[in-house]
Parts: C-alpha cells; structure tokens; sequence
C-alpha cells in the first residue's frame, strides 16, 4: 500500500473537495484561469451568540509556502494520482501562489460575517484553497472559541487543555491544543503541541498508574511516594496526585498527606503541589480535602477539579463554592463538543472587479460583495464599540474614519437603528492585515503568529475591551457589526438587479 501522500504537507494543499479540481478544470478550458477573484472566509453564528476568536492563520499561511516549495515533480506525482485531466495536471503542477491574502490576526476577537481571511489570487489558485482554509479554520476557530468560553466561566481560576485523547486526529489533538491556548487556557497536556509551537505541555498521573503498585490503600500511598521522590527534581515540579483510584475523602486524600509528609513536602516547596479529583461530587470533595490540607498546614496545597467539565458545569462549582486552584477540561474542548462544527464558510466576493453576491431565501446566507476590510471603534472609555466592514476602495465612511470625522453607522436592515460616530469621541484600529502580498509572504508578519503566548497575549488585551455584558455566556449584549453605507448600496444595488430581472 503507497501512503507516500499522507507523509508531506503537500497532501494538506490538496486535501480538498472533488468540485474545487472539477470547476478548476473549466475555469481552464474556458481560458479563465487568470481572471483576479476575491473570496472571504467568515463564519454566521457562534454557539453563544457572542464572539469568536481567531485561530489558524499560521496554519492557512503555511498552507500556502508549501505550495510555492514544493517541487514541481512532487506536486505531479500527487495530482496525476487523483486527476484524470493531464492538461490540469499540467497546470497545477505548474502553478505557484502568486496572489494576496488578508486575515485578522490569531487571537483577535471577531463577529458574524467579518471576513477573517481574504484571498485575492487567479481564480484557480484561490478556488483549490477553499476546503484546505475551511478544515484549517473550522477546527481552530471552533476550540479557541468554546476555550474562550470555559475560561471565561472559570476566571479568575486557571483552565489546562486536557483533550488530545478524545480529539478528531492528530492535528486536531495539536492544532487544538494551541488553539486552546490562545482562546484563554493556561495550558495543555500534549507533547506535540509543545514540539511544534513550543508551549510546555502539563500532566500529572492515571489511574492505571496507581493502580500498578497493586489495590488498596497501602498500594495508593506507595505509589504516591513513589511518584514524588521520582518527581520532586524535575524541571515541572509539579507533584499532583490523583486520590480518587478507590475513595477520595476517606483513603485518597489521607494518603496524599501522608506521603507529603514522608517525603517532605510542605509549603516551603518551590514547585507546585496538591491533589487532582476526577469523579464524585466535585464540590463537596474539594471542599473536605481543601479542609483537611488546611488542618495538616498545607495551605498552599493546590487542587485541580476534572471529569467532563465545560463552562455550565464550572459554573455550577462556582455557585456551590467549590474550592479549587484548577481546572483541566478535555473534551469540551478538544471538539467543541456542545458546537462541534464552527461552519466557517469560504465565498467569492469579486471577480476581476466586479462584485459578486449569493442571494438566499435563508436571510443568513445573503453574501456581502466586493472586497472588504473590517475595522474596530473603541469608545472614549476605550471599550470596543462597534465594528465597520467597508470596501476596500471608494468608501465614505472608511475615509471619514481615517480622517477622524463624524459618520454614521446603520443596521443595514433597520435604518433607525443608526449610530452617529462623532470626532474626536473614537478611537480605531484596523483589523485585517495584508500577510501575503504577491505571493511573497510578510515574514515580520508571519513571524509573529509562532509566538502562541503573544497570540493568547492579543486575545486577552482584546477582551478587556469587550464590555462585560457582550462577554457574559448566555444572551451577550448584541455587537455592532455594520456595513458601511457605500457597501450597503453596493449590496442592495445587487439584489435589486437580480429581483428586477
């Protein structure tokens, strides 16, 4: 069996859907493989209703160096085993990017139809990335966004990604686990992870691992003292035992204190340490063990709280004052689980200039044409407060943003629904960011998405200035996301020649 083309990256560029080669075969036989298109990847709805947060671009922008690397005999071999068209086989092979791509930045907060990527290429060079992006996004979009929301529920305590078992595949499990990270988890348990973006991955014991030195209580102590004389020295330091093997209050978390003691452990120890729980009644749990550590003096013993956790259920704990230092969660995040499909699209917006628009008996599903960009106003007080999606060129109010003037935002839907936007009241950064021009790669640009920690960074700074009634979990105060109004003429200019026909 020849599994050469699961081994490269060259096989994630054509990781695609049939039609994208079968369109991009006529595209070719019509001789219209050089016409300039445009296409947005957004996303329509989140699962609170709220906001996402970006993850992936580092991985779409990969995506494309590998296209342009990878040697024209690779890239035939690939295609001719898949391709029946030698002519398109010819073509591709042959073919470097050579386009432009616009994204908003990992770790920025977005909104519903917000063009997170853009890509300005010949129309077959843009079209074949449409399944490569989407897999990418949809997955990290989908896990930096629910990390968002169960770090949100736990804040002020800690969140660790503990999923990589219950992910959809290997880079689900990687590329999950650095999503996770960016959308507010501390960290995560993946080896991988910490390989390939250089974030420490964290862990501490099974119950296999317990229950290898035999049943019972004398067996669990020894393999405690074990762990923690064979631990105590590493670089991690961290020395949490899980108590839960055979019961937790009345064998558990004795024999934790018991082993501390004997090995010496105590609140003078430089490195974390303390005791996970994985089952039961959590709050109530934590609560006896956070009481007889206390007893015995160990007040900076530490607790971690897991066993499917996501953002109700740590709620939940809150409310019933559970005490805990930590919380892991697996597979709420590892697949999104309450939304495991994100439903990012990827549509064409222009071509060779020329404004394009689906239109949709389902209102969610009317495109917004033309090539765009997304900027942010921030209120006098610093506080996001409202987004504008505006044409690249030939746009009003982008000129009076820039200019600092007065302008106007509507609901494109509701024209009382309008906002004034008065100078010198406003502040305003621009979201989308040129990472690819020519297909020449930005490498400052580029650079700085491998730095994860200072993605997490951006995310952080960017929810401070979200008002805490847009970050609350269920019914967040809605956002303004609006078109500007030469787009909004565009739009509806658009539909109206189309219903006219």
């Amino acid at each position: 069996m020849n599994n050469d083309i699961i081994l490269t990256e060259f096989a994630r560029v054509i990781n695609s859907d049939r039609y994208q080669y079968t369109e991009s075969d006529i595209f070719l036989m019509e001789n219209m493989q050089n016409k300039i298109a445009v296409f947005d990847m957004f996303f329509r709805k989140t699962e609170d209703g709220g906001f996402a947060v970006v993850s992936g671009i580092q991985e779409v922008i990969h995506l494309i160096e590998v296209l342009n690397t990878t040697s024209e005999e690779e890239k035939r071999k690939y295609f001719s085993k898949v391709l029946e068209e030698e002519h398109l086989v010819d073509f591709l092979s042959k073919m470097k990017f050579t386009g432009d791509l616009y994204a908003i930045q990992d770790g920025e907060i977005v909104y519903p139809n917000e063009p997170i990527i853009t890509i300005k290429a010949p129309l077959i060079q843009a079209k074949i990335l449409e399944t490569p992006i989407l897999n990418i996004m949809n997955m990290n979009l989908g896990i930096a966004t629910k990390a968002s929301m169960v770090t949100r529920a736990a804040d002020p305590v800690k969140v660790l990604a503990f999923g990589s078992r219950r992910a959809h595949g290997f880079d689900s499990a990687v590329q999950g686990n650095k999503a996770a990270v960016i959308g507010g988890c501390f960290g995560h348990s993946n080896l991988i992870t910490e390989y390939k973006y250089g974030i420490p991955s964290n862990g501490t014991m099974s119950h296999s691992y317990i229950q290898a030195f035999g049943v019972g209580a004398e067996a669990e102590k020894e393999a405690f003292v074990t762990f923690i004389k064979h631990r105590r020295q590493r670089k991690s330091n961290s020395l949490i035992l899980l108590v839960d093997t055979y019961d937790t209050i009345h064998i558990g978390i004795e024999n934790a204190i018991k082993a501390f003691k004997e090995c010496g452990i105590d609140d003078n120890y430089e490195g974390i340490y303390g005791v996970r729980l994985d089952s039961g009644d959590l709050a109530y749990q934590s609560k006896k063990c956070r009481k007889r550590f206390d007893e015995e003096g160990f007040t900076k013993a530490k607790i971690t709280l897991t066993n499917s956790l996501d953002e109700q259920l740590i709620r939940s704990l809150r409310e019933q004052g559970a005490c805990v230092d930590m919380y892991g969660v697996g597979d709420a995040i590892a697949v999104s689980k309450s939304y495991p499909c994100f439903g990012g699209v990827y549509k064409i917006v222009e071509l060779d200039e020329e404004p394009l628009i689906k239109i949709s008996g389902d209102v969610i599903k009317i495109s917004n044409p033309g090539f765009k960009e997304v900027y942010r106003i921030f209120d006098k007080d610093g506080y996001a407060y409202a987004d504008l999606i505006s044409l690249v060129k030939n746009d009003k109010d982008k000129e009076k943003l820039l200019n600092n003037e007065d302008f106007t935002i509507r609901d494109e839907k509701y024209d009382f629904k309008s906002s004034l936007i008065e100078k010198d009241k406003y502040t305003f950064t621009k979201l989308t960011k040129q990472y690819i021009k020519a297909g020449v790669i930005d490498q400052d640009l580029y650079s700085e998405l491998f730095d994860i920690m200072k993605s997490q960074k951006h995310y952080f700074d960017s929810l401070a200035k979200v008002s805490e009634e847009r970050k609350r979990l269920e019914n967040p105060h809605s956002y303004k996301v609006d078109l500007s109004s030469d787009l909004i003429e565009l739009k509806y200019g658009l539909i109206n020649k189309i219903k006219n026909v």
